[in-house]
C-alpha cells in the first residue's frame, strides 16, 4: 500500500497535545469554521472502534467523511483513523488511513508525525495533491497549537 508522511514541530508539550486529542470533535470546528461544519461521534466516544462523522463546509449539507478509530496506542501517543465512507473514498481511493503520533521533544515542544496509507486514486501522478494535504495538515495543527496556547486553563481542566 502506498504511503506518504509529514512531520511538524509544535510549541506545546507532547502531553498537552495528547490531552487535547479527546476534545478534537469540539475543537476542530471552532478553529476551522470555513472547512469543518461539524464533527461528532456517531458510534462510541473515542475508544477503539468509535466512528466519527465530519461534515465539511460552513453548512451541514456539504460533503462529509466517516472515519473509524482503528488504532489507539496511548503509551505511544499514536492514533489511527480509517475512512469508511465519503472523504477520499469519493475521490477514487479505495482505502485512506491516517495515523498521527506525538513525539515529545522537551517540556515545551513536540513533533507530530503523520502517516497516510492509501490505495487507488492517482497520487503517483499527482504530487500536488500530496503537497496540498501536507499544507492542510500544517495549517490545521498550527491553528490547534494557537488554540491550545490561548485556552490553556480550559483544556487543562478538561484533560
Amino acid at each position: 500500500m502506498p504511503v506518504f508522511t509529514h512531520e511538524m514541530e509544535l510549541g506545546i508539550s507532547g502531553a498537552r497535545y495528547w490531552a487535547s486529542v479527546k476534545d478534537h470533535t469540539a475543537v476542530f470546528p471552532k478553529i476551522l469554521p470555513e472547512e469543518i461544519a461539524s464533527m461528532r461521534f456517531i458510534q462510541g466516544a473515542g475508544e477503539l472502534g468509535s466512528v466519527r462523522i465530519t461534515k465539511f463546509g460552513p453548512a451541514p449539507e456539504g460533503s462529509y467523511v466517516k472515519e473509524k478509530l482503528v488504532g489507539l496506542q496511548p503509551q505511544k501517543l499514536c492514533v489511527t483513523w480509517a475512512e469508511i465512507e465519503g472523504g477520499h473514498l469519493t475521490q477514487g481511493f479505495s482505502k485512506w488511513i491516517f495515523a498521527s503520533q506525538v513525539v515529545a521533544i522537551d517540556d515545551t515542544k513536540c513533533k507530530l508525525k503523520f502517516t497516510i496509507e492509501y490505495d487507488g486514486g492517482d497520487l503517483d501522478n499527482n504530487e500536488g495533491f500530496i503537497d496540498e494535504t501536507k499544507e492542510m495538515l500544517t495549517r490545521s495543527f498550527r491553528l490547534l497549537e494557537q488554540y491550545l496556547k490561548q485556552n490553556q486553563a480550559q483544556v487543562t481542566a478538561t484533560a
